[in-house]
């Protein structure tokens, strides 16, 4: 096995065991040190791929949004069909269990590193998403008196507020149900 290969395949088993360990026990109880047992690594090896636990958060969103945004752009057909099923994609991409959405909100609110981080993810994803929007603004199926630049912001703001509200919910509803309703509200606000 080549040392690339090796490294990927060691981050991918720090980025599982943190996942299942997060979802079982929730961000605050969960250590750097258990992450580490889990995936069959040393301390010092985690701190070789991520500076912090907080890091290690940022990156599992990046990788599932990145891909997902990536995906949006190759598939054919209208606009807003193509969105909703990226969303329920990244949906079903994040192990969404509330303790672990509000993990993922408090590692990247509670450090200044880790917000910067999410920032520029954001802004790569409202880039990605901008040449879509206007595309359907010009072949008529999105309204044309907002900036695709607005619409995309306001997606992303939408998503954020979905999971937010929804982590900090007692009511038994999944987060399906949740991003299906807002986004359906959402999708209506910006059909031509």
């Amino acid at each position: 096995m080549n040392r690339e290969l090796k490294k990927a395949l060691t981050r991918q088993r720090i980025k599982e065991a943190a996942l299942s360990l997060l979802a079982e026990q929730g961000y605050e109880t969960t250590t750097i040190e258990q992450i580490a047992k889990l995936a069959g690594v040393a301390k010092g090896t985690f701190f070789n791929y991520f500076a912090s636990k907080d890091e290690l958060i940022c990156d599992l969103q990046t990788v599932f949004v990145m891909n997902e945004a990536a995906k949006l752009k190759d598939k054919p057909g209208p606009l807003i069909p193509r969105m909703r099923m990226v969303l329920f994609q990244l949906v079903q991409q994040l192990p969404h269990n509330k303790s672990v959405t509000r993990a993922l909100f408090q590692a990247i609110l509670g450090s200044g590193p880790a917000l910067e981080e999410h920032n520029q993810l954001v802004a790569q994803v409202m880039e990605s998403i901008v040449p879509l929007i206007a595309q359907g603004q010009e072949n008529g199926e999105l309204r044309k008196d907002m900036p695709a630049e607005m619409i995309s912001q306001l997606a992303v703001q939408t998503y954020f507020g979905a999971l937010i509200v929804w982590s900090m919910s007692d009511e038994e509803e999944g987060i399906n149900e949740q991003i299906a309703l807002t986004f359906d509200l959402f999708f209506k606000g910006i059909t031509a």
